[in-house]
């Protein structure tokens, strides 16, 4: 069981180790800082488009909002659209600062949880993708998102394992054992 947890979830003896002892291995240090710079860059990228779209709007929808309006126009006042633009502004800022709070903590402490696993899978729909696979496991009280069917196959439901973890913007596995 344990080799396979091992292949699956890529972690050694060593690694198992020291996540015992709460820390990551100096081999599992990169791989996070790694994870770490992907869901910078996913920020990164999500705040350019947040701004195109802002411009957009400002220099094509704006300017005939603004134009006069013939009398009993039912257009929607300048002042509700800064508004709503402004909550958005406000939601995408603390979403992002929310985001790099969380994975700052990506290197930091390894957290464990124990119990029985409970395994779910379902399809979601994905706009103009289509069905796609989402994976989840329960141990203890904490709920891991999956990568794949096999990571999920790793775990037999009902048996108790030890899950140790990182805290990012989603719990991250890094090792487990059956107990």
């Amino acid at each position: 069981m344990a080799s396979t947890l091992q292949s699956v979830f890529e972690f050694t003896d060593d690694d198992l180790v020291a996540n015992r002892a709460g820390r990551l291995s100096p081999a599992q240090q990169p791989r996070m800082a790694k994870k770490q710079g992907r869901a910078q860059t996913a920020n990164i990228i999500f705040g350019v488009g947040f701004v195109v779209i802002l411009v957009v709007i400002a220099i094509i929808v704006l300017p005939s909002v603004l134009a006069p309006q013939p009398a009993g126009s039912s257009a929607v006042p300048p002042g509700l659209i800064a508004l709503v633009l402004v909550a958005v502004l406000g939601i995408v800022v603390l979403s992002f600062v929310r985001t790099r709070r969380k994975m700052r903590g990506v290197s930091g402490a390894v957290f464990m949880t124990e119990g029985a696993a409970k395994t779910r899978a379902r399809m979601v729909d994905v706009a103009d993708i289509g069905d796609a696979a989402m994976y989840r496991l329960t141990v203890g009280k904490v709920t891991f998102p999956l990568s794949s069917g096999e990571q999920m196959a790793a775990f037999t439901e009902g048996q108790r394992y030890r899950v140790y973890y990182v805290k990012g913007t989603l719990p991250v596995v890094v090792s487990a054992e059956a107990v």
